[in-house]
C-alpha cells in the first residue's frame, strides 16, 4: 500500500471490492454496490520493485563534506548521515500481473528494465555502478575498504491486525518503504548502543577477532575480507543493543534460580542465528531464514533484521524459545513417533483413524536422569576399562563440516554469562580445536586427512577400552561419497572393532550444491560393531569374494521383497555392501591379494562395489575376477577405449569408492583438456626400466611393463624383465595379459599383449613351483 502501482499490460481489467461492498468499473469509473455470492480465492501476482533512483547509489561524501558511513566500522555520526541520504532517495513500485521486461513508474515517468538487463547485479559476485555502469567485483571492492560493505534498508515487512480483520489479501501483512521515519528509529537505537556499549552493556558482547580457520578464512574469499573481522561485526548496532539487553535481563531480572536463567539462555542461543547480518530473506518461502541454514559463513546480499517480540513471524524471540519449552514438556511427558505405515500392517483398526505419516504415542514412563560430561572422546578417563555395555556416537564427516569453527559464533556470546559459572568449559576465548577429529586444511595443511584418521582411531580405541567384551558400538554416518567413509572404517578396524551389521536409513538432510555445508546426503548408514576378541584369520581376496557373493545371493529373495515394497535401490545396495563389509571386517588386515600383501579398505570397497554391481556388466567380458579391485575398475572404464571424457569418467566412478586421480597417480592414465587417456605401455615400461626400477607389486603395473617391453623397438628384454628381482609376477598377471590381448584399446597394444602372453607362458613352464605358489591366490584357490 501507499506506493505507486503499475498494472502489467497482460493483466485483465479488475475492480477491488471495498469493505462496504462498493466496486468501481475499471473502464468508465462507475461506482456500484456489488451483490456477490460465495466467492472463490484467486491468486494475484504482485511484485515490489526498488526504483532506479535508489539503485543509482550515493557519493562518498555529503554536500557539506560529511563522509557517509554505513559499515560496521564507521562512526555513528557518519552512518546517521548515510541512513538519511539513502532514505531520502528511496522509491518502491508495485507491479500487478506477470512482471514484464520493463515498467514505467507512474509518479516519475521513468521506464526501467526488470529482467537480466535491469538492476545492479550483472553477474554473480559483481555489481554495476548505477550512475556510470562500471562493473566491479564485490569482494575486491569491499576488501580494499577494509570494512564491511555499507548497508541500508529499503523495505520493512509489517503487520496490521486491522487489515487482517478486514480480510485484506496477504493476511494483514504488507511492505513499507524504509523512509526517513524508519531510518530515524534505527539511528536512535544506534546512538543508544554507542552510549551504552562501554558502560552498562560492556561485558555482554563479544569483542574478539575471528580466529584463523578453514570455514572463516579459506571459504568465500575469506570472511574477514568481507569486513567481518570481529564477531560483533556480524550484527548491526540495533541487533547488538537487543542482544545485550536480552542477556542483561536474563541475568538480572527477578529472583529466579540459576537453572531457570540457564534454561532461557538456550533460547537466546537460538535467537542469535535469527538476528544477525547472516540471516536472509527467502523469496521462495516468503519468510526469513536463519544463519547456518547452510552450514557456513557465506555473506548474504538479501540480509534481514528480524523482530523481537512480535506476535507472529519466524525467528522472533517467542519462536526461538519455543523449542526449549517443548523439550521441557517432552521430558515431563515423553512420547515417540510411530509410523502410520507400520500401524496399517500391525493394527489396521487404529491406522484407519489416523492421518499423516506418523502419530505420537505417549510411553507412560518417566525420563530418568543422566550424567552429562564434556571431554575429548580420546580421553574418557571417567569410565573404567570394560565398564560400558553400549557406545553410541556420530563421528564427523571428514572435512565437510568444522563444528568448532561454526560453534564459535554461538560460543563467544554464551561464554559471557557462563564463564564465571563454568570456568573450565567457558573460560577460553574460543572453542577448543586442536583435538577436533576433522580434516581441516587450515590447521593441518600438510596432511589433513591423515590427522582426521589418526584422531578418529584414537577415539574408537578409547571406546574399545571402555566397552565390555560383549559390548556394542553403534554410530551413524551420512553417506554421499566414499572417501571419508573409508577413513572411518580403517580407523574403526584398526581400533579392534568389526562390523556386526549395517542398516540404511533415509536421510532427512540436504546440503545443497557446492563443497561446504551444501551436499545432498543420499542416505545414512547405522553401523553396529563389536570388539574383536580374537586375531583375524588369513584369507585370500578370491576366497572372501566367493563367500560374500554366496551370502549376498542368499539375501536376494529378501531384497526382492523389499524392492517390491518400495525400498529404494540405493538402500538395497547399502544392504549388500554392508554384508560384504561384515565379512571383510572380520578378516581385516589378513585379506591378501598377493602373497604377503593385504588389501586395503579402499581397494576392498572398490571390489565390493564391483561385486554388487556385476549385473550391469552383462553382455561384455568383465576384467579378470582375480585382478585387484582398482585394476578391474580401471579396465571396466577403459574397456576398448583409448580415452574417456572427464564427465563420463566421474559418472562411471560415482559410488565406486575411488576418484580419477587414483588412476593418474599410478600413471595408468593422464588427463589433457578434460579428457583422460590410457597410458602408453611403452612409455610406462621405459620409465620403470630406465629411471629407478621401483618394486612392481600391482598387477596392472606388471602387465603394462611387460606389454611395453613387447612393443617393437622397445629396447627392453621382456624375458629378463620377468626374472628381475623387483618383478615378482602377480597371480592375476596371466589373465590380465589374456584379457588385454582381446580388449586392449588399440591393435598395437593387443599385439604386444599377445607377445607378452607367449613370453609369460614360457616363463611359467620353467617356473612351475612359483606358478603353483601363485595359484593360492587364483579365483578358485584358497
Amino acid at each position: 500500500p501507499d506506493v505507486p502501482l503499475y498494472v502489467a499490460p497482460s493483466e485483465t481489467p479488475y475492480s477491488i471490492l471495498s469493505p462496504k461492498g462498493h466496486c468501481i468499473c475499471p473502464s468508465c469509473g462507475h461506482v456500484e454496490i456489488a451483490k456477490l455470492g460465495k466467492g472463490k480465492n484467486k491468486k494475484v501476482n504482485l511484485t515490489l520493485l526498488v526504483h532506479p533512483e535508489w539503485l543509482a547509489g550515493s557519493p562518498k561524501t555529503a554536500a557539506d563534506g560529511t563522509e557517509f558511513g554505513g559499515s560496521a566500522q564507521d562512526s555513528v555520526k557518519d552512518t546517521i548521515a548515510w541512513d538519511a541520504e539513502r532514505a531520502s532517495k528511496l522509491r518502491l513500485l508495485e507491479v500487478r500481473g506477470a512482471l514484464p521486461d520493463s515498467v514505467t513508474c507512474p509518479e516519475t515517468n521513468v521506464t526501467f528494465e526488470t529482467g537480466k538487463d535491469g538492476g545492479t547485479v550483472p553477474k554473480k559476485s559483481n555489481y554495476a555502478c548505477g550512475s556510470c555502469g562500471t562493473v566491479q567485483d564485490v569482494l575486491k571492492t569491499i576488501k580494499a575498504s577494509k570494512k564491511t560493505g555499507p548497508m541500508a534498508g529499503y523495505a520493512v515487512q509489517a503487520f496490521s491486525p486491522h487489515r487482517k480483520e478486514e480480510k485484506v489479501p496477504y493476511g494483514g501483512r504488507y511492505f513499507l518503504p524504509y523512509k526517513e521515519r524508519l531510518a530515524e528509529q534505527y539511528d536512535a537505537a544506534q546512538a543508544e548502543w554507542d552510549r551504552r556499549k562501554e558502560t552498562d552493556l560492556a561485558d555482554l558482547w563479544p569483542k574478539s577477532e575471528l580466529p584463523y580457520g578453514f570455514m572463516t578464512h579459506h571459504l568465500q574469499g575469506g570472511v574477514p575480507n568481507h569486513g567481518f573481522t570481529h564477531w560483533w561485526t556480524m550484527f548491526n548496532p540495533r541487533q547488538l543493543l537487543v542482544h545485550t539487553q536480552l542477556l542483561k535481563a536474563i541475568l538480572e531480572v527477578g529472583d529466579y534460580d540459576w537453572k531457570t536463567r540457564e534454561f532461557i539462555i538456550g533460547g537466546f542461543q537460538q535467537y542469535l542465528r535469527n538476528q544477525c547480518l547472516f540471516s536472509f530473506w527467502n523469496p521462495q518461502r516468503d519468510t526469513p531464514e536463519p544463519m547456518f541454514s547452510n552450514n557456513n559463513y557465506h555473506p548474504k546480499s538479501t540480509l534481514i533484521e528480524n523482530c523481537v517480540f512480535a506476535s507472529l513471524g519466524r525467528g522472533n524471540w517467542a519462536s526461538s524459545t519455543e523449542g526449549a519449552i517443548q523439550a521441557r514438556e517432552w521430558a515431563i511427558h515423553p512420547w515417540e513417533a510411530v509410523s502410520v505405515e507400520t500401524l496399517r500392517r500391525t493394527h489396521p483398526e487404529i491406522a484407519s483413524e489416523t492421518s499423516g505419516k506418523s502419530e505420537k504415542v505417549y510411553a507412560g514412563d518417566p525420563l530418568i536422569g543422566a550424567d552429562v560430561l564434556q571431554a575429548s572422546s580420546t580421553e574418557l578417563e571417567h569410565y573404567a576399562d570394560s565398564s560400558l555395555d553400549l557406545v553410541i556416537t556420530d563421528p564427523p564427516f571428514g572435512g565437510l563440516l568444522h563444528y568448532s569453527e561454526l560453534s564459535d559464533f554461538f560460543y563467544v556470546w554464551m561464554r559471557l554469562p557462563l564463564k564465571e559459572k563454568y570456568p573450565d568449559i567457558f573460560g577460553p576465548e574460543y572453542t577448543p580445536k586442536s583435538m577436533e577429529a576433522v580434516a581441516n586444511k587450515a590447521r593441518e595443511p600438510e596432511d589433513p586427512d591423515g590427522f582426521y584418521q589418526r584422531l578418529l582411531t584414537a577415539c574408537w580405541a578409547e571406546a574399545h577400552r571402555a566397552l565390555k567384551p560383549g559390548g556394542m558400538l553403534a554410530f551413524t554416518f551420512h553417506h554421499s561419497e566414499d572417501a571419508p567413509w573409508v577413513s572411518v572404517l580403517e580407523s574403526l578396524f584398526d581400533s579392534g572393532f568389526y562390523l556386526e551389521a549395517t542398516y540404511p536409513i533415509r536421510s532427512d538432510e540436504t546440503k545443497g550444491d557446492g563443497e561446504f555445508g551444501s551436499k545432498t546426503i543420499e542416505y545414512d548408514i547405522i553401523h553396529v560393531c563389536r570388539k574383536r576378541t580374537e586375531e583375524p584369520k588369513e584369507v585370500s581376496w578370491g576366497r572372501m569374494r566367493r563367500e560374500v557373493l554366496a551370502d549376498v545371493k542368499q539375501l536376494q529373495g529378501m531384497l526382492e521383497n523389499h524392492a517390491k515394497a518400495g525400498l529404494p535401490a540405493a538402500d538395497l545396495q547399502v544392504i549388500r555392501r554392508g554384508k560384504a563389509l561384515e565379512y571383510f571386517s572380520r578378516h581385516y588386515g589378513k585379506v591378501y591379494v598377493d602373497e604377503g600383501r593385504a588389501i586395503s579398505v579402499k581397494d576392498a570397497l572398490v571390489g565390493i562395489n564391483q561385486l554388487i554391481d556385476e549385473d550391469s556388466s552383462q553382455g561384455s567380458e568383465p576384467p579378470p575376477l582375480n585382478a585387484e579391485p582398482i585394476t578391474r575398475q580401471f579396465l571396466r572404464i577403459f574397456d576398448g577405449k583409448t580415452e574417456v571424457a572427464r564427465d563420463q569418467m566421474q559418472k562411471m566412478m560415482r559410488g565406486s569408492g575411488i576418484a580419477p586421480d587414483e588412476f593418474t597417480g599410478r600413471d595408468w592414465a593422464y588427463e589433457e583438456k578434460k579428457v583422460f587417456h590410457f597410458a602408453d605401455p611403452l612409455e610406462f615400461a621405459q620409465d620403470w626400466q630406465g629411471k629407478h626400477k621401483r618394486r612392481l607389486t600391482s598387477d596392472l603395473d606388471q602387465a603394462l611393463v611387460l606389454i611395453g617391453s613387447c612393443y617393437d623397438g622397445s629396447g627392453i628384454n621382456a624375458s629378463d624383465t620377468l626374472k628381475n628381482e623387483n618383478f615378482k609376477p602377480h597371480a592375476a598377471l596371466k589373465r590380465l595379459l589374456e584379457w588385454l590381448a582381446k580388449r586392449a584399446p588399440n591393435q598395437t597394444m593387443r599385439n604386444a599383449s599377445s607377445r607378452a602372453m607367449t613370453i609369460y607362458n614360457s616363463w611359467a613352464e620353467a617356473n612351475k613351483a612359483a606358478v603353483a605358489q601363485m595359484s593360492l591366490f587364483q579365483e578358485d584357490g584358497a
